[in-house]
């Protein structure tokens, strides 16, 4: 399945979806968040998100096709949230690079806020699930329309080569930062590097 087929299934199901609906199923992601929070991706069973949200086992399959799928939808909804600040706040500097940069740091300072939650994330993307793993997908709405806030002068094809690359370099800094082996200051320091090096 392409990523432009993941994101288009995700969209014709919400639609499809009633009031009610809508809300066990935002209900289901809040208590994956939860339990995400308290205990990284080991507390996020589908028994443990039932239970949070006082549903049925079988309701939770009929929304997400597995705990990788739920997760990597947490994921997602909290990437959406952190976009949403740097378009109402969007990062300064002087070149695009520094703009790059900063939009980088506050990545990694959302990371910091819920490491639990991160590491969840992490764990949901680096998973066999293709309904959590596509990269196109996590490129396509969550690095491109990022560097797009700071970029808004670079063409599509610059701006996907950047997101491609930036985003592997991001993405093992985030798997090095869950996993508690560097710090955020350090990650910081590195993506700055990496980001002078190619914008300059």
């Amino acid at each position: 399945m392409t990523s432009e087929s993941a994101s288009d299934e995700t969209l014709k199901l919400e639609r499809r979806l009633s009031p009610s609906q809508a809300e066990r199923r935002q209900r289901l992601r809040e208590a994956a968040r939860e339990l995400a929070s308290e205990g990284g991706y080991a507390a996020v069973t589908i028994r443990s998100v039932a239970e949070r949200a006082g549903v049925g086992l079988a309701t939770v399959y009929r929304y997400f096709s597995s705990k990788d799928h739920l997760i990597a939808e947490v994921h997602g909804a909290r990437s959406q949230e952190v976009l949403a600040s740097l378009h109402a706040d969007p990062p300064r500097g002087e070149s695009s690079a520094e703009r790059v940069a900063a939009v980088f740091d506050r990545m990694f300072d959302s990371t910091a806020e819920d490491l639990n939650l991160a590491a969840a994330g992490v764990a949901a993307m680096t998973s066999s699930d293709p309904s959590a793993s596509a990269p196109e997908f996590w490129q396509k709405t969550i690095m491109i329309p990022y560097l797009d806030v700071a970029l808004e002068e670079e063409s599509p094809e610059e701006l996907e080569e950047l997101a491609q690359i930036l985003g592997h370099l991001f993405f093992s800094l985030m798997i090095s930062l869950t996993a508690g082996r560097s710090q955020v200051d350090e990650a910081k320091q590195i993506m700055g590097r990496a980001v002078r090096r190619m914008l300059g």
